[in-house]
């Protein structure tokens, strides 16, 4: 016995609103994101693989369009399509009513999974098994699961001298990254006591894993392979899907990650001291960007920083900027006008300005609270603004494209 081998892709999401891009750029994300299906079918196909694991989050929810719903059916329709197991996600959970795993309602609107395709219906470990020798175990998130349940406290009866993989959807505690909610909780060290060989788990969009000892040789016990495109401005770095290797004598999983999604996201600081007009601040976030390797098509947060002179007001996006990137966010939060506070420390207060601003320095050193010292440091600047320039225009806060 060799190995057998799996494309695991998973939290496609299909039929999400992307409300963070600009209308104009939606539909084009979302003819993306299906062009990554299909890609990852292809190169299943061109493999050979044994099978397809997804595990969760296919769909992004119930209110799924007929012709993502459509879509998705035919993506899998190929003759030469390996077997594909679903175990659906919390986002896309399974129950009777569901408008994509349940075969009445898929075939009221004349749509039918193909035969290769077989989801796991209930949140029991239950088995598949395949003709390379291995048992596939999967569970489904149903509708009404108590997201606390823990998916591997329940050990399935696995049979002595065959190969086991584990599919489904969880939180791997301890790693749980902010804004996600916890599903399915599992610990380290279920994982390494449970009977599965391998791992295939779906709902963290960033890939990482579990390996059987600390040395980055060991073979792979579990793994996430990330959002299959991102769908997010906090999703950085590559998004695709994994080949897995599985080692049918129980040496454990290699894994190959496959880059699918044609954009990137950054995450990017921009310093702006010193700056004396808009068209500095453009050309400086421009140079960060080919500093990072942004490409024209990629997405990107720019955070800027630093004092700038006083009367700058970048209040929007310009041309050269839109033309380097496809959509931008500039959080400004962090650009201070270069007002010299120290000197309102070393002076009588005799204005109101000085007890304004006397007023704030006070409390901004007697707080060491971080989104409390941020709100007062933007009530410094504005306030300044006011008296200095007899304006206040909002342009502390986040920009986008």
């Amino acid at each position: 016995m060799g190995a057998a081998t799996f494309l695991q892709i998973s939290d496609l999401h299909l039929g999400a609103p992307l409300g963070w891009l600009p209308p104009e750029l939606r539909d084009e994300r979302r003819r993306e994101q299906r062009a990554v299906l299909r890609d990852a079918v292809r190169i299943a196909i061109e493999r050979g693989v044994d099978a397809i694991l997804v595990p969760g989050d296919l769909f992004d929810g119930e209110g799924v369009d007929a012709d993502t719903l459509a879509f998705a059916a035919a993506a899998f329709a190929d003759p030469a399509c390996p077997p594909v197991l679903v175990a659906p996600g919390n986002h896309d959970p399974f129950s009777e009513s569901s408008p994509y795993w349940s075969t009445r309602l898929m075939a009221a609107r004349g749509l039918a999974w193909p035969a290769c395709v077989h989801v796991f219906e209930g949140p029991h470990w239950s088995a598949r098994e395949l003709p390379c020798g291995v048992t596939v175990w999967g569970r489904a998130f149903s509708a009404g699961m108590d997201s606390t349940e823990r998916p591997l406290a329940v050990r399935p009866a696995t049979a002595d001298g065959t190969t086991h993989l584990a599919l489904f959807h969880g939180s791997r505690e301890g790693r749980l990254p902010p804004g996600q909610r916890i599903a399915g909780p599992f610990s380290d060290g279920e994982v390494h006591e449970s009977p599965f060989h391998y791992l295939a788990v779906g709902h963290y969009h960033a890939r990482s894993e579990i390996r059987r000892d600390p040395s980055p040789d060991s073979p792979v016990r579990l793994a996430y392979a990330g959002s299959a495109a991102a769908v997010s401005m906090s999703e950085l770095g590559v998004h695709g899907a994994l080949l897995v290797g599985l080692d049918l004598k129980g040496g454990g999983a290699r894994i190959e990650p496959l880059d699918l999604d044609p954009r990137r996201v950054h995450d990017l600081s921009v310093d702006v001291s010193g700056i004396s007009s808009i068209e500095q601040i453009e050309e400086r976030a421009i140079e960060r960007l080919d500093a990072a390797g942004a490409a024209r098509n990629d997405f990107a947060t720019l955070r800027l920083a630093g004092r700038i002179g006083r009367g700058v007001r970048f209040t929007g996006i310009g041309a050269a900027l839109r033309a380097r990137i496809a959509h931008v966010k500039m959080d400004m939060g962090r650009v201070r006008p270069d007002y010299d506070l120290d000197a309102y420390r070393n002076r009588l207060i005799e204005t109101t300005e000085d007890q304004f601003v006397s007023a704030l320095l006070d409390r901004l050193e007697a707080t060491t609270d971080e989104d409390e010292r941020l709100v007062i440091e933007r009530a410094l600047d504005y306030g300044l603004d006011a008296f200095r320039l007899r304006e206040v225009a909002p342009v502390h806060e986040e920009i986008a494209s």
